[in-house]
């Protein structure tokens, strides 16, 4: 079914593929490992939700797509890949490579290198199996968004439910950081103990170490990102 033109350029975020015989694809390609030839973007207009993220007559798009990670690191698979992310915005968007301004790039490489907590390029803070979810994350015994630092919540991609629940994480940070400030005083010192507590098992060996070395210790997938692209109109 077509989406009128005027949904999707007031839309903050556009899931934009090849219809779902091409996301099938785009799911096989990644389980196999072979880069997808038909890639699905996740794309935001963030000057529709925030106007003075641009200067005025112009906007700001970012994308984001998945690679393997046994080709996430090849320059010539990123190049390709690049390309046919453009290719798709270009086809729903006759046009699009004509206005665009400046753009920026970022690999799996580029993204591991300005945070180590991103191994192998994975955008979604590691795995999504079970030892790494509900009261496991972001640590064990305790999936809550408090901290052991008083007034400090963690609303991240490291916290529960995980990245892949978008916005989740960052809802359950502000939900406790309000619970706090509303008089629930007393709670919030108690949850700060456990938290201390359970954050400070590892030196008793009542947790076992961090998994660092196995293949499903990470998501399997790089992300590859083309944000900051500006256009005009």
């Amino acid at each position: 079914m077509a989406v009128p033109r005027g949904v999707l350029t007031s839309a903050g975020t556009v899931h934009l593929g090849e219809g779902l015989n091409g996301l099938t694809d785009y799911a096989a390609d990644l389980t196999v490992g072979r880069a997808p030839r038909r890639p699905f973007l996740l794309l935001g207009q963030m000057t529709t939700a925030d106007a003075t993220r641009s200067p005025a007559g112009t906007g700001v798009v970012w994308a984001y797509t998945h690679l393997p990670r046994g080709v996430a690191f090849d320059p010539e698979v990123v190049r390709r890949q690049v390309a046919a992310v453009e290719d798709l915005v270009e086809r729903h968007a006759p046009g699009f490579r004509d206005r665009v301004l400046n753009r920026v790039v970022q690999t799996p490489a580029d993204l591991v290198g300005a945070d180590r907590n991103l191994v192998g390029g994975a955008i979604n803070g590691g795995t999504t199996k079970i030892y790494q979810e509900l009261v496991f994350r972001p640590l064990s015994g305790l999936g809550r968004a408090e901290t052991p630092v008083r007034g400090l919540c963690l609303g991240s991609a490291g916290a529960h439910p995980g990245g892949g629940v978008h916005g989740g994480p960052g809802a359950n940070a502000a939900k406790a950081a309000l619970l706090h400030a509303g008089g629930g005083r007393l709670r919030a010192v108690a949850v700060r103990a456990a938290v201390r507590r359970i954050s400070s098992a590892p030196d008793r060996g009542l947790l076992p170490p961090p998994v660092t070395d196995l293949p499903d210790a990470t998501n399997r997938r790089g992300a590859v990102g083309g944000s900051g692209t500006t256009g005009d109109g």
